[in-house]
């Protein structure tokens, strides 16, 4: 009888190990086509751009043109006060404000 019971043990683990391998290589197959694919995606996407590139590039169109600059003069009107002179009520404002 334990011998049986050893037979019955050596089947259950062979057939274990072989469905686990048949697993393992679904699951390896299954893996490689989905990197299969997206690498399809990706080139096609890649073809895609590439040709959309090369239709815009093929619609360019060089233009020559000439710009012709010109001055704008300004006549002011208003005096501008090239000197500031505070006076002293204002100096010592500032001077309580610095200190602060």
């Amino acid at each position: 009888m334990d011998q049986a019971r050893l037979a019955a043990y050596l089947a259950v683990a062979i057939i274990s190990l072989a469905v686990g391998w048949q697993v393992h290589a679904w699951k390896v197959g299954y893996d490689l086509e989905r990197d299969r694919q997206a690498l399809e995606q990706s080139a096609a996407l890649v073809r895609e751009i590439s040709g959309k590139t090369l239709a815009q590039i093929a619609g360019i169109r060089v233009e020559n043109k000439t710009i012709y600059q010109q001055g704008r003069t300004e006549v002011l009107r208003e005096t501008i006060y090239r000197d500031c002179v505070v006076p002293d009520a204002g100096r010592l404002l500032l001077e309580s404000a610095r200190q602060n």
